[in-house]
């Protein structure tokens, strides 16, 4: 039988419950629960709760740590749930205040901010060289040692909002001008692909590790070009040596409760070698969590739910099936998307989303989960995968009708 802790469980979230039907997920502990949300998705969850919340801007303002921060000093407290990377960091301020169980400030960070968490792989696993330059100086003397091109990103941002490659001092320049310094990290640039290892980690160990390739990049939408990503085959050298690095990347982390992770790693285009990109507290953007779903037969969404709110299960029982699985991205363009021309969808198409309002203007993607269209596919093995993906990048091609 679940079981979870008396008091309060607070869980401050601002998916709607179609994405996350939280109710369902927490029925057994429905009454303790105050649910915090913005005011766009509040009635979705009318009347589920033991309180419900609405904030007029959600992860902007004051508003959400506010409430967390009245309600702990007025009642007891047993959990702080969160769903989405904006609220890592400000609930974990907020246990630690009031002594609650569950991910500190100080572990957060090591999971939240780039520049933190490459100084935790470096002890351990191979790294792209880094700074975080105290002035405008510092970060050109770095560019000159270790060569053009670098990467210039924000800390503490996310879905590669804000990432830019700069190939010379006059670009570098320009982009440190958009940035405090105290949020900026600079990156050796290294050639070649990226892929991303997701799955669940407890204790410093890894319990599921699900070893993907993206087809094309994370900035792949700053050209208006789709970003795919396709699980690879247990038999693939590349799925080994990931699951491998995965393996001793976590172990140099923090310790976690049961936790998801997103972990993202270059392979170089010279040596093959693996290098540490970045890793998170959560699960990955995109459809990661419906395909790590498909693959293992578990909702890792509702289980992470559940395990925050104290409630366990008996403990995740992780297997994979024999088919993979993958998903496309189809960032929006500057314009006006006129129209969807009716086209049959590939056999292998199991989920997808498009707009179905029409004149309806976009402006250019911002980050890499920005969509117009998105597709998750099935296949009987990564080739197959990614085989699909070019059939849905094609029927985007000739379906979407845009104008200026």
């Amino acid at each position: 039988m679940p079981t979870s802790e008396s008091g309060a469980i607070l869980v401050a979230h601002r998916l709607p419950a179609h994405v996350t039907p939280l109710r369902e997920w927490l029925s057994d502990v429905a009454e303790q629960v105050v649910l915090i949300t913005s005011r766009e998705v509040e009635q979705g969850y009318s009347g589920q709760f033991g309180g419900l919340i609405s904030v007029s801007d959600y992860s902007s303002s004051d508003e959400v740590v506010t409430h967390l921060d009245r309600i702990c000093s007025e009642q007891a407290v047993s959990r702080i749930v969160y769903g989405t990377e904006d609220d890592i960091l400000r609930l974990a301020r907020i246990r630690d205040r009031y002594g609650v169980s569950g991910l500190s400030e100080a572990a957060a960070l090591v999971y939240r901010d780039k520049y933190r968490m490459k100084i935790a792989a470096a002890k351990g696993v191979a790294t792209p060289e880094f700074l975080a330059p105290s002035n405008a100086a510092d970060a050109e003397a770095f560019a000159e040692r270790i060569g053009w091109p670098v990467v210039v990103k924000p800390r503490l941002s996310y879905g590669s909002r804000g990432v830019a490659v700069v190939h010379e001092g006059a670009e570098l320049a320009a982009q440190l001008s958009g940035y405090a310094m105290k949020d900026l990290l600079l990156e050796e640039y290294l050639p070649g692909i990226v892929c991303h290892v997701d799955g669940f980690m407890q204790g410093g160990e890894v319990l599921l590790s699900v070893p993907s390739r993206y087809v094309n990049s994370c900035l792949s939408f700053a050209d208006g070009v789709s970003l795919g990503s396709v699980q690879l085959d247990d038999h693939d050298p590349l799925a080994q040596g990931l699951t491998d690095f995965a393996r001793r990347t976590v172990a140099l982390f923090p310790e976690t409760d049961l936790t998801p992770f997103h972990l993202e790693v270059f392979i170089h285009e010279d040596t093959q070698d693996l290098y540490f990109c970045e890793i998170a507290a959560r699960l990955g953007g995109g459809h990661i969590y419906e395909t790590l779903g498909l693959t293992t037969g578990v909702n890792p969404v509702e289980l992470w739910f559940r395990d925050q709110a104290g409630l366990r299960d008996g403990g995740a029982r992780f297997a994979r099936g024999p088919e993979r699985y993958g998903f496309l991205l189809v960032p929006p363009r500057e314009g006006t998307l006129d129209e969807i021309v009716a086209t049959p969808l590939p056999d292998s198409v199991l989920q997808h989303n498009q707009p179905d309002k029409f004149p309806r203007g976009y402006s250019a993607a911002t980050a890499s989960t920005d969509t117009v269209a998105s597709f998750v596919v099935r296949g009987a093995d990564a080739v197959a995968v990614e085989s699909a993906l070019h059939a849905c990048a094609q029927w985007a091609e000739k379906a979407l009708r845009w104008s200026a």
